[in-house]
């Protein structure tokens, strides 16, 4: 691993370019197969057109054949579409952002106040239908709507309407219904009709999609590659069962920014509004200054993310169907090699006397664990004490990064503060004494 690290630096050092460098993209992909780290498949657009694309790992897997239409897995990201077929549905004024629960699901808890923009935005309070009763694998077996629905009445809410964000699959699974009962079709006909059709998309499918087929499978490393168990895919329907290449997730995204599916409008209201991590399916998923939004998504052996860059018109997808070095620290090496040259190493560290405003140990009410601010090599370094640290990159005023794992530090100096930002969870810290 220690190799694998060393040989990724090197390749992220030197500078950026306008165009895409595919060779130091190929050096980094590289890298990662032939140390056996990760097998998958990802595609780069550039103003609406793939400028790069790999398979990568299938090498060390026999059975695995790589064909031009082999699909993947991409979870989460289904959620995406959901919401954009939820915002097809604004446009057309068949329902409203601020119609509750209650037309459509009048059993559920809270239906009455909870609306569809809490829904899209995970702000519905509503909990988490994948796991049941602690057991996290239920949903790997057929299960009926019937027992879906009764779960999610039965773990009932969280949180009233608006008071917190927590990531809900619940919710997604609700939208997917409301989007079936407003079009009085199946999810794989409606995205047929208002997404694959229309953006000639030949290797984008729902479950019961008669193009759901030739899907690469999961795997997990154990002394060697072996299959995972994955979901039984008709459970999570429009939530996380959508399997694509990674050329047409790009071709989707780019078109979504380009004004192709939903009104200018309903695309304003997706996007994450100010320094929020959820938009209504679409995440903020900046990276150093640079602003990129989508959505990732995960199975119990399939990784992925997609992203758009609107000022440079830059698509990126990317998944990981066999899992060793994380999708996180895959796209921070990436997106280190596309954008390192924006941003200046210099601009990314601070100088000794600044640090000073920063070190020291932070503790929180809310969490278990202090968390020690060091300085080192002109970059400020955290770690929760007694683990391994990590590097800070800075990315504005007080404000610093950690983007593998989606964390963001904002300080208070003054008043020895320090607020930490991770998958749109916010926890207060205070510098010791």
């Amino acid at each position: 691993m220690k190799n694998i690290i060393l040989l990724i630096i090197l390749f992220s050092i030197k500078g950026y370019s306008q165009n895409i460098d595919k060779l130091r993209i190929d050096s980094l992909i590289t890298a990662i197969e032939v140390n056996n780290q990760d097998i998958g498949s990802i595609s780069i657009f550039k103003n609406n057109k793939e400028v790069y694309s790999r398979t990568f790992g299938e090498i060390n897997i026999k059975a695995l054949q790589k064909t031009p239409d082999l699909k993947y897995h991409i979870g989460s990201v289904s959620k995406m579409i959901s919401a954009t077929l939820i915002f097809k549905l604004v446009d057309e004024k068949e329902i409203s952002l601020n119609d509750t629960l209650f037309s459509f699901f009048p059993d559920i808890p809270n239906s009455k106040k909870i609306t569809i923009k809490n829904l899209l935005e995970h702000t519905s309070g509503l909990q988490n239908f994948v796991i049941k009763e602690n057991n996290s694998q239920w949903l790997t077996e057929k299960a009926t709507q019937k027992e879906i629905i009764e779960e999610i009445t039965k773990q009932g809410v969280a949180f009233q309407p608006g008071k917190k964000v927590f990531y809900s699959n619940s919710a997604y699974y609700l939208l997917t219904k409301i989007v079936e009962s407003k079009y009085n079709s199946s999810y794989s006909t409606i995205l047929e009709e208002k997404i694959i059709k229309p953006l000639k998309l030949k290797n984008f499918a729902s479950f019961h999609h008669h193009n759901y087929n030739n899907i690469a499978p999961s795997y997990r490393y154990e002394n060697g590659w072996k299959k995972v168990k994955d979901f039984y895919f008709e459970n999570v329907i429009g939530v996380g069962d959508i399997a694509s290449t990674m050329y047409d997730t790009n071709v989707f995204i780019s078109q979504l920014f380009a004004g192709k599916i939903i009104s200018t409008i309903s695309l304003e209201k997706m996007v994450p509004a100010d320094e929020s991590f959820f938009g209504r399916g679409l995440i903020d998923l900046s990276f150093g200054g640079n602003i990129l939004f989508g959505h990732y998504g995960d199975t119990y052996g399939s990784h992925s993310i997609v992203l758009f860059d609107i000022k440079n018109k830059t698509a990126i997808s990317l998944v990981v169907n066999g899992e060793r070095l994380s999708k996180d620290d895959f796209v921070y090496y990436l997106l280190n090699i596309l954008y390192k040259n924006k941003r200046k190493q210099s601009e990314r560290q601070i100088d000794g006397m600044h640090a000073e405003l920063y070190t020291g140990t932070y503790s929180s009410v809310e969490l278990p664990f202090k968390l020690k601010l060091s300085y080192g090599d002109q970059f400020l370094k955290a770690e929760v004490i007694g683990d391994s640290s990590f590097t800070l990159d800075k990315i504005g005023e007080n404000k610093f990064e950690y983007f593998p794992a989606g964390i963001i530090m904002e300080f208070n100096p003054s008043e020895k503060k320090m607020l930490m930002i991770q998958r749109g969870q916010k926890y207060q810290f205070t510098r010791d004494r």
